[in-house]
């Protein structure tokens, strides 16, 4: 699990329980199942083979110091591929499978873990993805390293300093212990998250366009 519950105090896994429970209730209801999903099968393939990438690249893991373990997220390519609430089922269904494998030890900190690694990602990478829509030329240079490479970037920070920010909140680890650890490696692993994700789209984008819910081809293509 990318959140140990041993790390949180039973206040914390509580609220963050809840509050993942009410984001998660959200995106189950008003997530575009049909129109998306259930419209054409071959997404569904995608989403769910997306389903076990995730499944396998987070059960692997690096860690540096108890509770600062490391992985590839992959969560921004996830949420441009099938959009943010899809994005959020399909972590809250990863991260209920590790809880399983590990004998359900650490299911008290789901919510967390959902929180930090499902909701602040995904969110991001859809806020940003917005405002360059907005703001920027409609380009496929503008898309990928804007969107893609500089939201997988901006993602995979805003998500391990949220787990950060949560344990030190709780007063588990003391921020002394990761000025030499946890901020050298976080930029160049963010680095390595951005290439990932961007292969990833690069080569959907180009080959099967259709599987891609935040990319329209007849609008990116034009310019």
């Amino acid at each position: 699990m990318p959140i140990e519950a041993a790390l949180l105090g039973e206040g914390w896994r509580l609220a963050t329980f809840l509050a993942a429970l009410g984001v998660l209730g959200y995106a189950l209801a008003t997530a575009p199942w049909r129109a998306w999903l259930v419209a054409r099968s071959d997404r569904q393939h995608v989403w769910l083979g997306g389903l076990v990438l995730l499944t396998i690249v987070w059960s692997m893991r690096a860690g540096i110091t108890p509770g600062l373990s490391f992985h590839f997220l992959l969560v921004a390519a996830l949420t441009l591929l099938h959009g943010w609430r899809l994005a959020l089922v399909a972590v809250a269904l990863v991260l209920a499978v590790l809880c399983a494998l590990r004998g359900g030890a650490d299911w008290s900190a789901w919510g967390a873990a959902l929180l930090c690694f499902g909701v602040v990602p995904a969110v991001l990478v859809t806020a940003l993805h917005a405002a360059l829509e907005r703001w920027l030329p409609h380009n496929y240079f503008v898309y990928f390293f804007g969107t893609v490479f500089a939201g997988s970037m901006l993602a995979f920070n805003a998500a391990y300093f949220a787990r950060f920010a949560l344990l030190a909140a709780n007063g588990t680890l003391p921020g002394a212990r990761l000025d030499g650890e946890y901020y050298a490696y976080l930029p160049m692993l963010s680095l390595a998250e951005a290439f990932v994700n961007g292969i990833v789209m690069a080569m959907v984008v180009v080959y099967r366009p259709e599987w891609v819910a935040s990319f329209d081809d007849r609008k990116y293509w034009r310019h």
